[in-house]
């Protein structure tokens, strides 16, 4: 089966056309705001693990090498970026150790 412009469609696909197809896709972008969106784009599977690690880095060397006393404040940007990285092993897959 061949579309108006002669491209084929595949005949198990509900969707006439690619066209069709290419208008339904930005359906989840609408759902996000930017800023999700950017940050989808920022932990795509290729750059994430890199990401994983260097957040964890930053997190070690602040509360371990540190010899400042960590206030409240800090405990909790701490925690937040430990919070983002598990959420970015999650979006990339990657196992928790």
């Amino acid at each position: 089966m061949s579309t108006q412009n002669g491209q084929n469609c595949c005949p198990h696909c509900k969707k006439g056309s690619p066209a069709e197809d290419a208008t339904s896709t930005p359906k989840i972008s609408q759902m996000l705001s930017p800023a999700q969106i950017k940050l989808l784009e920022y932990a795509n599977h290729l750059d994430g693990p890199d990401r994983v690690k260097h957040l964890k880095l930053l997190h070690n060397v602040a509360l371990y090498h540190s010899h400042s006393i960590i206030d409240e404040d800090e405990k909790n940007a701490l925690f937040s970026a430990k919070c983002l990285w598990e959420c970015i092993e999650e979006i990339v897959g990657e196992d928790r150790r």
